[in-house]
């Protein structure tokens, strides 16, 4: 089908529905839609579910007239611990800040390095700068697209004090190799789970597979509390290094409220802290939105199958295909390019999505090779392969719990059509010699 004939079919749709509200969307900026879901755009990339029990938790919390550090947050924190099957969870205002915590809970600062993978979100690398420690790439392997083991005992050294790794796009796989291979080096794994809350690997979940563990709820997440983040772990200790440092460093009785009444009411600080806590807002959100996560994970099952079958025969197209052994928690999805297609190729794709009202974006860069990060590392093009070929290949669709079969259809329309057109595009420049 030709795109025009998909707007106006969308268009037809669109005024059936709402014949005296429809509006014209302006195209979206390339940075809006890559940061804000293209809020003017028709199918966005993301789009938060709410629910009569979210706005009921909220406005509880907001009668409570409890602000912050209170009952909500309590509550919301001991069910992700249970969920996620640790002892501890200590909520944050940020995933990022969760990451940034960990670290310094386990020590890690100027002069240690940390093994991180080169095809990842940027918070992990810009955690790892903010404690003063220093960044070790790896490049990812071909099959899971998370870290290489292998590569990753090659660039270990005396100074490699931990492993921040994260389930990308929330597929586990891999994982037992990692963990194995933090045991011979013995160094703690930090994971940033963000992209795989409700995934597992066997008997195994996500959150329970490095030492400490940190998820943020975006409002693209399964779980959103519109932004914050929580720190889980069995360690007693690094949770109440945690749990101090949300708070400024503070380690009396207001930091633990659920613990001994004999910790002093008065303020001691004894750490370098943050202004971190989660709001109590915020955590009534996040509590209500967690008490329906398997419901949540299972419609977006369904809607990763229909992308999978409208998408699974296009041979330009490559989809996620995590091992029997996992079960995917879909935080998004992400589909690559095959190879004959290039960095521009994709972004021609993107802006061409954009165009036409339909929320697309290039997750993820490849974080070795972020200009703020070359500076310090100095790494050039070409030292992780395998990272920025899917860096330049990998495309983010719309993808949530409200999207339609119809929007399904035609994202999926438009984006094979837009395939086709640039690949002859680039089938007729090398047979004109450009």
């Amino acid at each position: 089908m030709a795109l025009s004939q998909i707007c106006q079919a969308r268009q037809r749709r669109n005024d059936a529905t709402h014949p005296l509200t429809h509006t014209y969307h302006a195209p979206p900026s390339p940075s809006l839609s890559k940061s804000c879901s293209g809020e003017n755009q028709l199918i966005p990339l993301y789009q938060p579910s709410f629910t009569q029990s979210d706005f009921d938790s909220v406005l509880d919390s907001l009668r409570s007239g409890c602000g912050t550090m209170g009952p909500k947050l309590l509550e919301f924190e001991r069910q992700m611990a249970h969920k996620t099957r640790r002892t501890h969870a200590i909520g944050v205002n940020s995933g990022s800040l969760a990451i940034e915590i960990s670290l310094r809970a386990l020590g890690i600062g100027p002069g240690d390095e940390v093994l991180l993978s080169a095809f990842a979100y940027s918070a992990n690398v810009n955690s790892v700068l903010h404690v003063g420690a220093t960044p070790v790439f790896v490049d990812v392997n071909s099959r899971t697209m998370n870290m290489d083991p292998v590569a990753a005992e090659s660039k270990a050294t005396p100074k490699t004090k931990a492993m921040l790794v994260a389930e990308t796009f929330g597929n586990p796989a891999g994982f037992p190799d990692l963990i194995a291979l933090c045991s011979r080096l013995e160094i703690p794994m930090i994971e940033n789970g963000t992209e795989g809350l409700g995934s597992t690997y066997g008997m195994d979940n996500v959150g329970r597979f490095g030492r400490i563990a940190c998820f943020g709820f975006f409002a693209s997440r399964p779980i959103t509390t519109g932004e914050g983040g929580m720190i889980v772990t069995h360690d007693d200790h690094l949770a109440a290094a945690c749990r101090a440092m949300r708070h400024q460093g503070r380690v009396d009785r207001i930091s633990f409220p659920h613990q001994s009444m004999d910790l002093g009411t008065k303020m001691e600080h004894v750490y370098d802290g943050y202004d971190g806590r989660l709001p109590e807002m915020n955590a009534a959100l996040g509590l209500s939105q967690l008490q329906r996560l398997d419901q949540t994970i299972a419609r977006r099952a369904e809607v990763a199958q229909s992308y999978t079958k409208r998408l699974g025969g296009e041979s330009d197209i490559l989809l996620l295909n995590p091992p029997s052994e996992c079960t995917m928690s879909w935080s998004n999805f992400v589909v690559r390019l095959s190879d004959r297609f290039t960095k521009d190729d994709r972004d021609q794709i993107i802006d061409g999505m954009h165009r036409l009202d339909i929320g697309a974006a290039d997750w993820w860069p490849c974080a070795a090779l972020l200009p703020h990060v070359r500076k310090i590392t100095g790494h050039q093009v070409g030292d992780f392969p395998l990272a920025e070929r899917l860096s330049h290949r990998t495309i983010a669709l719309p993808f949530y719990e409200n999207i339609s079969e119809r929007e399904i259809d035609d994202v999926c329309q438009t984006l094979t059509t837009l395939i086709g057109r640039v690949g002859a595009s680039r089938e007729e420049k090398k047979d004109i010699g450009e």
